[in-house]
């Protein structure tokens, strides 16, 4: 995600500190969430607070306050004069480098840096719940893997295009990842900016200046809006499975990026990437469950056991933020 917002290769996944870097951003997502729900604190000033207490305490702070500096002047180098990925203008904004009045130093570090981890997080959720729930539903498997193998060859070229977009499955499966596991499951606030509004079917009445939230994790499991809200069907996507009714009112309810002036500005970058993803796994790779599993407790599950699906949920933590945490699902590839 850093190579695709600000062009920089940060190399993670092999680099020792992976051991620093991903332990501190843990601990930064459940700070996120106890201030998004009590955002009181974090104006008195617990945030920055516990932020030098963390410093002082925890040797891996100290490594990534260092890391994430230097991760800091890679990415202003890189973007000042012109944008090497998505989040370059935020860079030139608040580097003011554009005309156009925007970010201010502080903002475009907080913007730059929180939209580049969250959006990272985001992709490996979803690819985590991708190979989680075509291994538990092997119809699913089968059904998309006929449909992309039929499509491209082991190790042939897969970019966005007409070719690849006009894959219905392959969407569908993309939506019921997000439905049970979206991208950012957290309380996301909204201000009421006019008299006259009512929430929920009691109707009650929201003052001017109040704020109203509800966790995509919640609404995307109600029962009232989806059939078998815990079980993974993908055809709930396809028209004419479902009653038109039934299956335009899924479609309205489903908001995995949010509405409004504040939704995320990437939904269709994300819907590109897990698109390309989830093809080139299936098209190179044969995959199933591995013997290590998933033991740990986590925050995040069905409210009901006996829901039809309850039993195949990937659970995940969820800190009441905007990322999901996971540990697994652990899987054996073999290529093809």
């Amino acid at each position: 995600m850093a190579d695709f917002g600000l062009g920089l290769k940060t190399d993670l996944l092999c680099s020792s500190a992976r051991e620093f870097v991903f332990p501190t951003l843990h601990v930064h997502e459940k700070k996120m969430g106890l201030w998004e729900q009590l955002p009181i604190l974090n104006d008195v000033g617990i945030g920055n607070l516990a932020g030098m207490v963390l410093a002082l305490v925890s040797p891996q702070a100290r490594m990534f306050a260092k890391w994430y500096q230097s991760f800091l002047d890679q990415a202003i180098a890189n973007n000042t004069s012109e944008s090497r990925g998505i989040f370059g203008p935020v860079i030139q904004s608040g580097q003011g480098a554009i005309k156009t009045p925007g970010h201010n130093r502080a903002q475009m570090i907080g913007e730059g840096a929180f939209s580049t981890f969250s959006s990272a997080d985001a992709y490996g959720i979803m690819v985590s719940g991708f190979l989680h729930y075509l291994c538990h539903y092997p119809y699913v498997y089968e059904k998309l893997a006929k449909e992309i193998r039929s499509m491209y060859i082991p190790g042939e070229d897969i970019a966005w295009n007409s070719k690849l977009e006009s894959s219905i499955y392959l969407r569908a499966v993309i939506n019921e990842v997000m439905r049970l596991l979206p991208p950012a499951c957290g309380v996301h606030w909204r201000e009421c900016e006019r008299a006259g509004v009512t929430i929920g079917p009691e109707g009650v009445p929201m003052t001017v200046g109040s704020d109203v939230g509800m966790s995509l994790f919640s609404l995307f499991r109600d029962g009232s809006l989806f059939r078998d809200p815990v079980r993974f069907w993908p055809e709930r996507w396809i028209p004419g499975v479902l009653p038109e009714a039934e299956y335009c009112m899924a479609k309205k309810m489903f908001n995995p990026f949010l509405i409004g002036p504040r939704n995320c500005a990437g939904g269709h970058v994300a819907i590109m990437i897990a698109s390309i993803a989830y093809a080139y796994i299936i098209v190179n790779y044969d995959f199933r469950l591995g013997p290590k599993r998933h033991t740990r407790r986590s925050h995040a599950w069905s409210n009901t056991s006996e829901e039809a699906g309850a039993e195949l949920e990937l659970r995940f933590e969820s800190h009441y933020s905007i990322a999901g945490w996971k540990s697994g699902p652990f899987i054996q590839f073999r290529a093809r």
